[in-house]
């Protein structure tokens, strides 16, 4: 799968994964005065690695879904959102 980048994303839709499927990616990052919106669909480890940045603040920023995937939708700054998809292509570069 491909990044994207949105400018912004639906905010009515309960269905994450058939937004990423429509965008043909796995991460949106929606940016907006300074603040990010983070949504995507990872798996575990990789998840972790992203998480990491947060620390204690994850909980509520994450689920866990089926065939060890997890959906992260996070609602952080920008730099922490740099910091989190940097640790995503991190994390795919050790497992690949």
């Amino acid at each position: 799968m491909r990044n994207s980048t949105a400018l912004r994303t639906s905010t009515t839709s309960n269905a994450l994964g058939a937004l990423l499927a429509r965008r043909g990616t796995d991460l949106i990052l929606a940016i907006e005065d300074g603040n990010a919106l983070v949504r995507c669909h990872v798996s575990s480890a990789i998840a972790a690695a992203m998480l990491a940045p947060l620390k204690g603040k994850a909980a509520g920023q994450f689920r866990p879904l089926a065939n060890n995937l997890v959906e992260i939708d996070a609602a952080v700054t920008l730099p922490m959102a740099l910091l989190m998809v940097k640790a995503k292509a991190a994390m795919e570069n050790t497992l690949h």
